[in-house]
């Protein structure tokens, strides 16, 4: 079955970034089970606007080899508490035309705008980016575009007012938006390229227009804008170093970003943004690609890491590592332009530098600390072990392209972990960033923070450890201590 724009249809050969071999059994199964949630279920579970990850954690389990019956039961931990679909909005009777609401070519232009950041127009904006998919693709003989590639291009990236706001909402929601596209790209699923155009389209802004659009305007009126570009990891240690950006973030904020970060060192939080660049080349891209995914990775790892307590990764800064993968896949589409993609990238690290302000700065620890960690939990207490043995899943990354075994073992772990979807995420991005180390050590730029393999695996044992151990599987806000309240202490810690 051709894959379409109401139709999601995945093959064994198409397995994401990791490459590995599928079998018919699961791709029968996740191809059948993604289009029951198109189907079937909302892109909020709540109506508090949590998202519904289904679609992540089912992709990301098959991507990184897990059978069928490990897809199913994922999907049904998940299923049970997801809201049913919504109709579509009924169209004004005023208008004259023969097709109206959000079937329309010109709804978006017209009708939509009003809608913009509105929950209950999801399933108008789905239906309008799905039609306008199929509508593209009948043009593709003279395009040479499919059509999900086309509207990309057309709302996405051409530069108008109305992608330059939809690009914006792409980043909103902790990227939430950002990596249900992710899904749709690096997969070739119009269907779900629409879910997550039509869900950047329901998020509101607050100010991260505001913010992104002036970091970027003072970067472009720097006078150090030609000069060598500082590095990422500089940045980041820039922000915890600020005292107005560090302590921006207090406990009782309903928003951390918004109303802490924003609301109270804007001004300081755009200047370092403002100072981040990235070539519009492709080798200067795949430079900074590699570097923006090492520090995101290295940055979550270290506020893992608590002096007393277990480890727990934090919930919103892990989103920032498993959204890397957007981006190794935008840039290896010869029909996107390298300057936007550069200038994604750009937007990407000041959201990264944001976030890491809003969850308090947590401290950057010694890599060293990283490659010293020893697990703290045994399988056997914590759910299931590897699946068959490490033997198979050493075997699995063979198949790979340059996955590493110890990736392969720890995505594993997860196979029959009941969880959302996060931490099968966070270790398939994070086994890509690895290759992406690896390959930058054959430029003129190669990565220099985590640099052996003994960190990598201290790592994926850290990723899993992290949702296998007591207490809450994540915590939020790392570098605040009242985070950290309920999480069990260490054995051996005061």
């Amino acid at each position: 079955m051709t894959p379409s724009a109401v139709q999601i249809s995945i093959d064994t050969d198409n397995t994401g970034q990791w490459y590995m071999k599928q079998t018919p059994e699961a791709s029968n199964r996740v191809s059948l089970l993604l289009q029951t949630d198109l189907e079937t279920h909302h892109v909020y579970f709540n109506n508090s606007g949590f998202h519904n990850h289904i679609p992540h954690h089912l992709l990301s389990l098959y991507g990184t080899g897990a059978d069928a019956d490990a897809i199913l039961q994922a999907y049904n931990y998940n299923k049970g508490y997801q809201r049913s679909v919504i109709p579509v909005h009924k169209p004004s009777k005023a208008s004259n035309s023969p097709v109206r609401g959000s079937l329309a070519e010109d709804w978006y232009e017209t009708t939509a705008p009003r809608h913009l950041g509105s929950e209950s127009y999801y399933p108008d904006f789905l239906q309008f980016f799905q039609h306008e998919i199929a509508r593209r693709d009948k043009e593709q003989a003279k395009t040479g575009l499919e059509g999900w590639q086309a509207v990309l291009l057309d709302r996405l990236f051409s530069g108008t007012p109305a992608a330059e706001d939809l690009r914006t909402r792409l980043f909103a929601g902790f990227l939430h938006p950002l990596i249900q596209l992710m899904f749709g790209i690096e997969w070739g699923q119009p269907a779900i390229v629409a879910q997550g155009l039509a869900q950047a389209a329901i998020h509101k802004l607050h100010i991260l227009d505001e913010f992104l659009q002036d970091a970027e305007k003072s970067a472009a009126a720097s006078p150090d804008k030609d000069e060598p570009p500082a590095s990422i990891l500089s940045l980041f240690q820039e922000a915890a170093a600020t005292p107005a950006v560090s302590s921006s973030a207090h406990w009782k904020d309903a928003n951390k970003l918004v109303d802490g970060v924003l609301g109270r060192a804007r001004e300081e939080m755009t200047a370092i943004a403002a100072r981040v660049s990235v070539p519009a080349t492709e080798e200067g891209l795949a430079a900074r690609t590699a570097e923006m995914a090492e520090a995101c990775v290295y940055v979550a790892a270290s506020a893992a890491l608590h002096p007393t307590k277990l480890p727990k990764f934090d919930f919103f800064l892990l989103h920032h590592v498993t959204s890397i993968p957007f981006f190794s896949a935008l840039n290896s589409f010869a029909w996107v332009p390298v300057q936007v993609k550069a200038r994604m990238l750009e937007w990407k690290i000041r959201m990264d530098l944001a976030q890491y302000a809003a969850r308090g700065c947590p401290p950057l620890r010694n890599v060293e600390a990283l490659e010293a960690y020893q697990t703290l939990v045994h399988e056997d207490a914590t759910g299931p072990t590897v699946d068959a043995s490490e033997t198979h899943c050493r075997a699995a990354a063979a198949s790979a392209d340059h996955i590493s075994s110890e990736a392969a073992v720890a995505a594993a772990r997860l196979f029959n972990f009941d969880e959302d979807g996060h931490a099968i995420k966070l270790v398939r991005a994070t086994a890509l960033t690895e290759r992406l180390v690896q390959q930058s050590t054959s430029t003129d730029f190669p990565c220099r923070i985590l640099y052996s393999d003994s960190v990598w695996e201290a790592l994926y044992r850290l990723e899993t450890d992290s949702v296998k151990s007591p207490g809450s599987e994540y915590v939020r806000t790392a570098g605040l201590e009242e985070a950290w309240k309920e999480i069990p202490d260490r054995s051996g810690t005061p």
